[in-house]
């Protein structure tokens, strides 16, 4: 295989990974299969000039027909387009003087480059490997910087192919260099480091499309969430809405008994009983918040069937700009926990206040029974439940929200009142 057909093959790697940048990157101007066929016209032209062998042609041709691509085919600035083409050109001359200084420390004949195909291949497939790796670390932080993708430190593992891509070609390099190869293990060296070359992108790709794939999945989860919540809430609604309504039925009844009373200790011992039929009702849509309205007539009926006095004051804040899925997490982890600790106290009962300091933040401060003074290991709270690992979960989904909004968090033990208290401070900065 001469230097022609591996120059070709480089071209093709390169046109691919500048069409996978330039869409993950920018909005398309044009069509994917018209960006498609400019950018491969366009490496088509720049192999031809770059078999003329003058470099500093070579250099300018790049940049131009970069930027022009840049500039054409994606809504970007101009500005935009040469600081990316910059960006790819510098990477691409320094990766390969890097492989080039390597392999003259290796190899003795090295520099005669041309007249070694097997060092020319060295240094086109290895230069492209590092090329590809330096410029896949920048897609990725220019892309979470756009916040067209989500962090996922995972990625960062995967640079261990290209890492290993490399070793592999020096070993290969230097079996060639010391051996006299068959014309059959020429050729099959050959295609194998070519191989390696669009392995690489390829693992990349994969990745890439896996995790949108889990993006989309995310999406369609919580969408799915949210309609199964607002069912939950109508259904509330509407079982409120039926017991208000024998309740208003039986209110004639009532009123008629009270008229009937004569002492006044009868009528307020009459009142008292009903009073707890009252207080169903009251909190019930009172935040204008769906998700947080949900969440705590869930818990009011689940204190009720344990026998937990419960207290909620949301009359000032209803904490709208937390995404409901988040909400949720939150604030079933943390009431999860409360009512599993009051539930073990005497006379438990857990008190709730979400409210708002000026224009300076929400607040939400639970507070409830707890007999057993909390285990913590260097300052942070223990689980004393046999799933450990379920509640390790919960933990974490609570420290990642608080971060995610920018919140504080903090808690307290009060031993001689056996009053644990949950404190979490929204910055009004989410709104």
């Amino acid at each position: 295989m001469n230097k022609i057909v591996i120059d070709i093959f480089m071209y093709i790697f390169e046109s691919l990974f500048l069409f996978y940048y330039s869409n993950t990157l920018f909005e398309p101007r044009k069509s994917k299969s018209v960006s498609f066929i400019f950018t491969v016209f366009a490496n088509a032209v720049l192999c031809t000039i770059y078999q003329f062998g003058i470099v500093y042609l070579n250099g300018i041709a790049l940049m131009v027909l970069y930027v022009m691509m840049f500039a054409l085919l994606y809504k970007t600035t101009f500005k935009s387009a040469i600081f990316h083409s910059a960006i790819f050109i510098i990477i691409m001359f320094a990766s390969e003087l890097l492989v080039m200084g390597i392999g003259t420390a290796f190899f003795d004949d090295f520099n005669a480059m041309e007249n070694n195909k097997y060092a020319y291949l060295y240094v086109v497939m290895t230069s492209k490997i590092i090329y590809f790796a330096i410029m896949m670390a920048i897609l990725k932080l220019f892309a979470k910087r756009e916040k067209k993708e989500l962090g996922n430190k995972y990625f960062w593992l995967l640079f261990f192919v290209p890492f290993t891509s490399i070793l592999m070609m020096l070993s290969l390099r230097y079996i060639a260099y010391i051996t006299v190869l068959p014309k059959s293990m020429d050729v099959l060296l050959t295609v194998s480091t070519v191989f390696v070359l669009f392995s690489n992108i390829l693992v990349f790709i994969i990745y890439e499309y896996s995790l949108k794939n889990t993006e989309e999945l995310f999406e369609l989860k919580t969408i799915q969430h949210q309609e199964e919540q607002d069912k939950k809430y109508f259904e509330v609604i509407d079982q409120s809405n039926k017991e208000m309504r024998v309740l208003a039925h039986d209110m004639k009844n009532h009123l008629t008994q009270i008229r009937n009373l004569d002492n006044v200790n009868d009528v307020q011992k009459y009142i008292d009983g009903l009073m707890p039929d009252l207080d169903k009702f009251s909190y019930t849509g009172i935040s204008k918040n769906k998700m947080l309205d949900l969440i705590l007539s869930k818990y009011i009926t689940l204190c009720e069937s344990k026998n937990i006095k419960i207290e909620i004051d949301s009359k000032t804040a209803n904490l709208s700009y937390i995404d409901d899925v988040d909400l949720s997490t939150l604030m079933n982890n943390l009431l999860d926990n409360a009512v599993e600790a009051a539930e073990q106290a005497k006379n438990g009962y857990i008190q709730i206040y979400i409210f708002s300091k000026n224009d300076l933040y929400d607040g939400l401060i639970i507070r409830n029974s707890c007999v057993n003074s909390p285990e913590t290991s260097s300052g942070e709270l223990k689980t004393t439940k046999r799933n450990k690992k379920l509640h390790g979960i919960g933990v974490r989904s609570i420290k990642k929200i608080i971060k995610k909004y920018n919140a504080l968090y903090d808690w307290k033990f009060d031993k001689s009142k056996n009053i644990f208290e949950t404190d979490i401070v929204f910055p009004k900065l989410n709104k």
